[in-house]
């Protein structure tokens, strides 16, 4: 079991933001996280823009405490100063079956409603889901919401997948939603996708 822990921000100067990442990498992992992302949405509505920030986290406590160290940390405040960076908001998601590297020029979030199962069944849900997701994606998640505010009675679990070409993960999306196995177990659970975002990774 592993959770994330994201920061959706706005910045004035991409450039400027990334260039400190480094650096708040390391502060990060230090206190605890086991690796961190970061991506640009390009495609979402009014996301559209806005940065999001991840952090792998091995529990709860981890998560909260990087947060609490960093906002201590003279580096994650200058650059926020610098870059023109606004906290939008933040969430945490625990991460319920997994398949392939969290990796790719390119990442796609999937907001989905429906009710929650047990792990067991989400890992052999997404063992089905990744035979056919695998032709275009390097890396698949399941993760329900902790903590996100109102958007959690909106969409209270997500699918993530990483890619390096787009066409090649939507033409593998396409042939998973036309699974008969996939669409039973989406059925089971009363799933329904809410809506995307598609992001550019940055770091």
């Amino acid at each position: 079991m592993s959770y994330i822990t994201a920061a959706t921000v706005t910045t004035s100067d991409l450039g400027e933001l990334i260039s400190g990442v480094g650096k708040i990498k390391e502060i990060a992992m230090g206190l605890g996280a086991t690796d961190v992302r970061g991506s640009q949405m390009v495609m979402g509505g009014d996301q559209a823009g806005l940065v999001q920030v991840q952090f792998d986290c091995p529990n709860i406590n981890t998560s909260l405490g990087v947060w609490d160290g960093l906002y201590q940390t003279n580096d994650q405040i200058d650059l926020m100063k610098r870059s023109g960076t606004q906290l939008v908001r933040r969430s945490l998601l625990r991460v319920v079956a997994e398949r392939g590297e969290r990796s790719g020029a390119w990442v796609s979030g999937l907001l989905v409603a429906g009710d929650g199962v047990d792990d067991e069944t989400s890992d052999a849900n997404i063992g089905a889901a990744w035979e056919n997701i695998s032709a275009g994606a390097n890396g698949m998640l399941f993760a329900e919401t902790i903590a996100a505010g109102a958007t959690q009675n909106v969409a209270p679990q997500y699918a993530l997948t990483w890619c390096d070409d787009v066409d090649g993960l939507m033409a593998a999306s396409a042939s998973n939603m036309a699974d008969p196995k996939v669409q039973a177990f989406m059925s089971a659970s009363n799933n329904t996708v809410m809506g995307r975002i598609i992001g550019k990774t940055i770091f």
